[in-house]
């Protein structure tokens, strides 16, 4: 038997004048549910691709743990992503656009390299978005960017403590320097040079190239005949490799040192033996005995079978944690109330370092150096700011 349900004409007025005010209240359930978003901008495709996928690794571990036990205030974080092509200041305007104003998204992880985030800053500003980035040109926190934390250590440091090392521990006196012709490698060279200044030193030689650039075989003969005992690289990853496999194939004695680059698996993998030998200061080996790095390291290998974590997807897992530690303290959810959190952040225990937010967007005071010994880096000093 079908019922008839009937309504009368007063109870039906009623109905439709009780209905707005339901409605905020259904609204406002609704999105409380909604997912929180979070955006990636990092190299997807081309030459950097490989770092891009990295990112994407770790900042994925970080998610699924903070979903698995429920969310942020019982609301799922959903990761963005969008391809910025690594060192391409276009493309990373483009990417960081499209996720603030497509995606919606209330924090951003990358984009990693500094002539990426550069253009970006007054999209930050403009679209009230805090940024973690790994980007470790000084020029990056030397804005006043209030939306920009940096979750590496800065090359106004590492680069002075790296010259300090090969000046002082290794008793380097006559020094070469390279450098890509970018905003990076331009403001880490600077840094190397006012250093060694300072120490009363000037650069033998120095010589610039291109992220595009293949053969090396000028520049290291230059600086053979320049009598060099070492050269400073601040690079990217692929220069890095190539450099120390034409030297090692080239017979030359000087040695090698530079930024993090040359301790990343992308280097290990082109420099081959080559490798042995070079000196980076950094933050991260897998080796590391730490009880936190090992822990990571198994924890990764199980999410990816046959892989072991490196820099860029331990940093982007660290600066996820530090997005979802700032989600679970601010008052709001959105980008000012995230941004707003994170300068409160002091100690925050990471994989890489212990985090803390200083007034112009630094987060990491420390670092190490490695040296190459049998295709692995290996730490042979920490040091601190």
């Amino acid at each position: 038997m079908v019922s008839t349900l009937h309504f009368s004409r007063r109870s039906l007025i009623k109905g439709i004048a009780a209905a707005p005010l339901a409605m905020p209240a259904i609204l406002g359930r609704a999105r409380a549910a909604d997912p929180i978003r979070i955006g990636i901008s990092g190299p997807m495709t081309g030459q950097f691709a490989q770092n891009g996928q990295w990112m994407k690794n770790g900042v994925a571990i970080a998610v699924k743990q903070v979903n698995d036990k429920g969310g942020i205030k019982g609301r799922m974080i959903e990761v963005r992503i969008a391809d910025d092509l690594g060192p391409n200041p276009t493309a990373a305007a483009n990417a960081v656009t499209k996720l603030a104003t497509q995606d919606e998204v209330v924090a951003l992880v990358g984009p990693h390299y500094t002539p990426g985030i550069l253009p970006n800053l007054p999209l930050l500003a403009k679209y009230k978005i805090p940024c973690l980035t790994g980007a470790t040109g000084p020029v990056v926190t030397q804005q006043g960017s209030p939306w920009v934390f940096r979750v590496r250590l800065n090359d106004a440091i590492g680069a002075d403590l790296l010259v300090k090392y090969v000046t002082e521990d290794l008793q380097w006196k006559k020094i070469g320097l390279g450098y890509v012709n970018t905003a990076f490698g331009q403001s880490g060279i600077g840094v190397v040079k006012a250093s060694l200044s300072k120490r009363g030193g000037e650069p033998a030689l120095v010589q610039a190239h291109t992220d595009a650039t293949k053969d090396y075989t000028s520049q290291i003969l230059a600086f053979q005949q320049a009598g060099v005992d070492g050269i400073i690289v601040w690079t990217d990853d692929q220069p890095a490799g190539l450099i120390a496999k034409q030297s090692k194939t080239l017979g030359v004695k000087f040695g090698i040192a530079g930024n993090t680059a040359f301790s990343q698996p992308i280097f290990l993998g082109l420099a081959g033996e080559g490798a042995d030998g070079c000196m980076a200061i950094g933050e991260f080996v897998k080796d590391n005995p730490d009880e936190r790095v090992q822990n990571w390291k198994r924890l990764y290998s199980a999410t990816h079978p046959g892989d072991e974590p490196e820099l860029y997807a331990t940093v982007y897992h660290d600066a996820a944690k530090l997005i979802i530690a700032a989600m679970e303290r601010a008052d709001a959810i959105t980008g000012e109330g995230i941004q707003q959190a994170l300068t409160a952040i002091r100690d925050f225990p990471g994989i890489v370092t212990r985090y803390g937010w200083t007034g112009n967007g630094d987060m990491t005071h420390s670092g190490i150096i490695t040296k190459v010994a049998g295709g692995k880096p290996e730490i042979v000093k920490a040091i601190s700011s």
